[in-house]
């Protein structure tokens, strides 16, 4: 515990994104014995609150988003402080820094719009040599924005380790496609475009807005989900066996995937992108309201909740295979998977070539399992094929992502952490396909809530 950062500053402290995720999974870090006992945490934001009013806060939000005992809450709520701070304003984040001794962590829990205008502030502040500044998902609103935050970070934060933290990368669930890839020999000689036909990477949601209007309404599925978590898994499932799984070699082998698919153009977008937008509908027993009536929404932005496109990846390994990125909200399941087509066997030894499936490898990543479709002898007909899934649950997580990422940037390592040149290499993909939809060049497609399109 001694090479962990004791001292954490958390901007936006009183935002959804601090209670709802990082303060439970300091509690859950707690609760495993792993954060010192010398940690100490302030919190700035804009409210007009004191100390013991945002402790109060705290122990609201671990109460309702944390399965933790009276002990780990009081633990965690006394080692918090507060002050409220203009945190775009460098005066006001220095006196809001004032007393903190050494180095420590700066977490932006911030929108990403106020990135650049924090960071300007906080480096006119000062910070010691070796501290930490991190930041969320997304890095930048576009391709011009991203290379401007790198910009400003690589101008103002040269001694200073920044992480770009996208949490699906510290998912238990979704490192496991790195094992299952690079720890069985088995699966090597069939991982190219001679074996695997198509990857589906999928993650449909039955949840709706749940009050995040104000920050998804101006992102979208495509921003939210597509730019960034689910880029970074068809990376790992995509990638080059690194040398090993250190800080370069990993994030090396994730930036040749990206640099290896083409940017679109306007004719691929529109035959291989669809955007749709969930009406009125019932979840299970939940009436849903059409997407432009749910409170914070603003019709006329043409925001869309769902998005799939289709990439190709120009390189010697994945030359023809399509990857396709599909992530819904209000759909009719909740699915999170990757999904593996393996071509058709070269020979038809059985007599009926139709019945031979080709086999199909799934990644389930909540929950966690692995599934093979396979075929057999139809045990009446010694040339008939009866098909068969072989399937196995795997491990729950020990920590949940979150925790994982703070543990993570608290020890000051950044190998999971996004590294700038792969922020814009994301941004000059997604680019023109933000640009297309907003054009109305691929038109927007209805599904009523809780159903799952097939699109």
């Amino acid at each position: 515990m001694a090479d962990l950062h004791t001292r954490l500053v958390i901007f936006g402290a009183t935002g959804d994104l601090a209670a709802r995720l990082l303060l439970p999974a300091l509690a859950d870090l707690r609760v495993e014995g792993v954060l010192p006992d010398g940690l100490a945490i302030t919190g700035i934001g804009d409210q007009d609150w004191n100390t013991g009013r945002f402790r109060g806060h705290v122990g609201e939000a671990l109460d309702q988003h944390a399965d933790v005992d009276d002990g780990v809450r009081s633990w965690l709520v006394d080692r918090i402080g507060y002050v409220q701070a203009d945190v775009t304003d460098g005066d006001a984040v220095a006196r809001a820094l004032d007393g903190i001794d050494g180095v420590f962590v700066a977490y932006l829990a911030l929108p990403p719009t106020l990135f650049a205008p924090t960071l300007e502030a906080l480096a006119d502040a000062g910070l010691p040599d070796g501290s930490v500044v991190a930041i969320e998902k997304p890095f930048g609103t576009d391709l011009t924005s991203a290379r401007e935050l790198n910009a400003l970070l690589a101008r103002r934060f040269g001694d200073v380790t920044v992480f770009r933290n996208d949490h699906f990368l510290h998912a238990q669930t979704v490192q496991n496609i790195a094992g299952i890839r690079f720890a069985n020999r088995m699966f090597a000689p069939l991982w190219d475009a001679g074996h695997i036909a198509t990857v589906d990477i999928t993650w449909d949601e039955t949840l709706t807005l749940e009050g995040r209007a104000g920050y998804y309404d101006g992102a979208g599925a495509l921003r939210d989900m597509l730019a960034n978590h689910l880029l970074q898994i068809l990376c790992l499932i995509a990638m080059e066996p690194p040398p090993s799984f250190d800080e370069r070699d990993l994030r090396d082998a994730r930036f040749g995937v990206l640099r290896a698919i083409p940017t679109p153009d306007a004719a691929w977008i529109r035959g291989h992108t669809v955007r749709g937008r969930y009406t009125a509908g019932t979840i299970g027993d939940r009436d849903v309201p059409d997407y432009v009536d749910e409170n914070g929404v603003d019709p006329d932005r043409g925001t869309e909740t769902f998005a799939q496109i289709t990439l190709p990846i120009r390189n010697w390994r994945w030359a023809g295979v399509p990857f396709t990125l599909r992530s819904g909200k209000a759909q009719g399941a909740a699915r999170a998977e990757v999904v593996i087509h393996l071509c058709q066997v070269p020979h038809a030894v059985f007599a009926d070539v139709e019945d031979c499936t080709p086999n199909v490898l799934r990644i389930r990543l909540d929950p966690p399992a692995l599934e093979a479709d396979l075929n057999i002898n139809d045990q009446s007909d010694l040339i008939g094929l009866e098909p068969v899934t072989l399937d196995t649950g795997l491990p729950e997580p020990p920590r949940t992502p979150y925790a994982s990422l703070i543990l993570d940037v608290l020890r000051g390592d950044p190998t999971l952490a996004v590294r700038g040149d792969e922020a814009e290499q994301a941004w000059r993909i997604m680019q023109p396909i933000v640009d297309a939809w907003a054009d109305d060049a691929v038109k927007m497609r209805t599904y009523p809530a809780g159903t799952t399109p097939d699109w």
